[in-house]
């Protein structure tokens, strides 16, 4: 019937373990998943419960000396260990990664920004003196504009008015 030959339970088809594999080898079953956990954390409600708890979870691990200690040490370890090897560190300063790093810090920090706009406030950011806040202001105002439905009208009938029916 199934391809697990563990221990399972009367009614299973396939133990825990085989389970999860499958589940997670499903790209339909993985899409499902990463909707339902998007819209839960859509909600400002749960999206702050699970803030507080990592907060006080933090908290709690960080008033324990002997637990700072440990973290502290296992990340000397990983460094010692891993991140100080000459094959990662030549593969972490390639300027491929660097490039990656760099497209994924900008879309974190211009989320706000679509990408054919984020040139421009990079030039009024730098060249203008305007501060981040200015030229972000201005940006907005340029993408509203851009997207402005009269505007969008224009470019389809290509700059001629519409015809009213």
């Amino acid at each position: 019937m199934t391809e697990c030959t563990h221990p399972k339970s009367r009614k299973a088809k396939r133990c825990w373990s085989c389970a999860a594999k499958w589940m997670n080898s499903d790209p339909a079953i993985h899409t499902k998943r990463v909707q339902n956990i998007r819209a839960h954390y859509d909600d400002p409600d749960n999206r702050a419960k699970a803030r507080k708890k990592v907060q006080d979870l933090t908290k709690r691990v960080m008033a324990d000396p002997e637990m700072v200690e440990r973290k502290r040490e296992h990340g000397r370890r990983i460094y010692r260990d891993v991140l100080s090897r000459p094959d990662v560190r030549a593969k972490n300063l390639s300027p491929e990664v660097r490039a990656q790093a760099g497209r994924a810090r900008s879309d974190t920090v211009l989320a706000w920004c679509p990408p054919e706009y984020r040139d421009l406030y990079r030039e009024l950011w730098r060249s203008r003196n305007a501060s981040a806040v200015e030229a972000r202001r201005m940006v907005e105002e340029m993408i509203a504009r851009d997207n402005d439905p009269l505007k969008i009208l224009d470019r389809f009938y290509g700059g001629k008015p519409a015809k009213a029916s």
